[in-house]
C-alpha cells in the first residue's frame, strides 16, 4: 500500500471512530522517535475467532477511537461480562446421583 493510501485508509477510519480530524503529515512524522520498541506484556495466549465482517469493523473502530490494541479491547470486554454473569470457576464435580 502506498503511503497516500495508507493516509487515506487512516482517514476514513478515524472519522468512523468519532475522532477529531487525523494527524496531518507533519504532526505525524517523528511521533515515534524515542521509542524503545514495544512494551512487554503478559499476554502469552492466542485467541483465533471467526466473527462476521462487520463484527470485526466494529472492534476495530473501538480500538481506534480508545486509542488500544485490539486485545486490550477484548480484555475489556471479558472483565464487563465477568462483572455482569459472574466469573467462571472450574471445580471438580460429583456426582449427585450414585449409580449402584
Amino acid at each position: 500500500m502506498t503511503t497516500g493510501g495508507a493516509l487515506k485508509q487512516l482517514k476514513s477510519v478515524w472519522g468512523k471512530a468519532g475522532l477529531d480530524a487525523a494527524p496531518t503529515v507533519d504532526e505525524a512524522v517523528g511521533s515515534l522517535e524515542g521509542r524503545r520498541g514495544r512494551k512487554k506484556s503478559n499476554r502469552t495466549a492466542q485467541l483465533n475467532l471467526r466473527i462476521r465482517p462487520e463484527e470485526k469493523q466494529s472492534i476495530e473502530l473501538m480500538a481506534v477511537r480508545e486509542r488500544v490494541a485490539i486485545n486490550e479491547i477484548f480484555s475489556r470486554m471479558l472483565a464487563l461480562y465477568e462483572r455482569e454473569h459472574g466469573r467462571v470457576e472450574l471445580s471438580a464435580t460429583k456426582d449427585k446421583e450414585q449409580k449402584p
